[in-house]
């Protein structure tokens, strides 16, 4: 019997990755607690303030850069698109 290869949806793991590092400030699927920003309003355009924000921390916001891998926060990004309803773009798996 050969071992199956597992695939792990990216959104799923992003989720995942939301609920564990970001959801306490940001809120239950992106509804912000008023901690954090409401990430329903950051706009689908600005993939790089979004990975910036995250690296370097924002205002009241720590930084992640040396918590998660450049690879996790992408994931992040995937679900904060598939939340808000985002398109993807022609020939990937995330939101653009």
């Amino acid at each position: 019997m050969q071992a199956q290869e597992m695939t792990v949806d990216p959104i799923e793991a992003g989720r995942r990755l939301y609920v564990m590092s970001c959801q306490r400030c940001h809120g239950i699927n992106l509804v912000s607690n008023s901690i954090g920003f409401d990430l329903r309003t950051f706009p689908q355009h600005d993939k790089a303030r979004f990975v910036r924000s995250v690296n370097e921390g924002l205002r009241a916001m720590p930084a992640w850069g040396a918590v998660l891998k450049p690879g996790q926060i992408e994931l992040l990004w995937a679900y904060v698109g598939s939340v808000n309803g985002w398109e993807k773009e022609k020939g990937t798996d995330a939101p653009q």
